[in-house]
């Protein structure tokens, strides 16, 4: 019960800070919709003939999606530095608030900015054309995994962030997911890469996410497709967590 009511009020306070700062979630919103108007006008025409994609604007929606969240997550790791430097985070930690809750409560609040987000750029993606075959429900699983990868993915610049309290280093959250997007079937399927980066592809989870909402909005229900997806997840999801509370401990201790 204390924790469930320490992270509640602990996510309140997180989104508080982007209502208070929309210009702080701005930009990862407006760079994610750049990039996706000129990728499609770069390679829309061609899209059908050489790597039959019939519908590349349904193609590219969910790497604009993970890239807003991957920007948002990544917020988090630097709000954490800034509460480390003026001294807030130690206060949290004299508190009898439970240490789980200090993480806890940061990726429930990603979950949901992530999610909100997500529902402001699915609505400019139909808009300029992309399908959404599966409908409301569909999207209502678009939005969730969303939420669920915008937590997976917080993980990692929270672990950062902990370990090092470095405003610099804290900034690899963001860098670290161009790697990820771009070793994965982000601009065309993975059946025209080289062999190596094929088997580079086929151990992201990037890959498996894109797969699973890319059968949402083009395919229709695709069972595996979305078991796919949520295990790949759920398994980022389990390594960064790990990975945060590691780090928890030793800024603790």
């Amino acid at each position: 019960m204390r924790t469930a009511r320490a992270t509640y009020y602990l996510v309140l306070r997180a989104l508080r800070e982007s209502v208070r700062q929309p210009e702080v979630e701005l930009p990862n919103l407006l760079i994610p919709l750049f990039f996706l108007a000129v990728i499609i006008g770069a390679i829309n025409q061609i899209a059908p003939d050489a790597f039959g994609v019939t519908n590349y604007t349904g193609f590219q929606v969910p790497v604009a999606m993970t890239q807003a969240v991957a920007g948002v997550a990544a917020v988090s790791g630097i709000v954490i530095v800034m509460d480390i430097e003026r001294g807030y985070f130690d206060k949290l930690l004299l508190t009898p608030a439970p240490r789980v809750a200090l993480l806890l409560s940061r990726l429930l609040a990603d979950a949901v900015r992530s999610m909100v987000i997500s529902a402001v750029i699915l609505p400019i993606g139909l808009a300029i054309g992309s399908p959404l075959e599966t409908g409301v429900a569909g999207a209502v699983v678009l939005l969730l995994l969303m939420g669920a990868f915008g937590a997976a993915y917080s993980g990692i610049g929270m672990a950062i962030s902990l370990r090092s309290g470095n405003p610099q280093a804290a900034q690899l959250g963001v860098l670290l997911f161009f790697p990820l997007l771009f070793l994965s079937p982000a601009f065309t399927p993975i059946d025209v890469f080289e062999p190596w980066m094929r088997a580079v592809a086929e151990v992201n989870p990037v890959t498996y996410l894109l797969g699973g909402m890319r059968s949402l909005i083009l395919e229709g229900w695709d069972a595996a497709d979305l078991a796919y997806a949520v295990a790949a997840v759920a398994g980022l999801g389990a390594v960064t967590a790990t990975l945060a509370m590691l780090a928890l401990r030793f800024r603790a201790r």
